[in-house]
């Protein structure tokens, strides 16, 4: 089973709404806006929905797009336990 939206685009979309702006998201993340707009672009695509609507010059998360926030939320935390708990196993730690 493979995904198609990758944890990298997950992380863009949480930027964007925990930075409040493109701008600022891409700037947290060391990349370009040009990139988290791309990322966030391809997974509307790949999703075949909006997760933001463009209000004056604010992306708002739409209804989907704040359910999608929420359950990439515990998905990025989940993410990050895993890599942590290969990091302990890798040291000799066992569970």
């Amino acid at each position: 089973m493979q995904t198609s939206i990758t944890l990298d685009q997950w992380q863009a979309l949480l930027a964007v709404v925990d930075q409040g702006s493109f701008a600022r998201a891409a700037q947290a993340r060391n990349r370009s806006q040009s990139s988290i707009s791309y990322a966030i672009s391809k997974m509307e695509d790949l999703l075949g929905t909006e997760v933001f609507s463009i209000e004056g010059r604010k992306a708002v998360l739409t209804e989907i797009g704040k359910v999608l926030y929420r359950r990439a939320k515990s998905l990025v935390a989940e993410a990050l336990q895993i890599e942590s708990l290969a990091r302990r196993l890798a040291g000799g730690w066992e569970e």
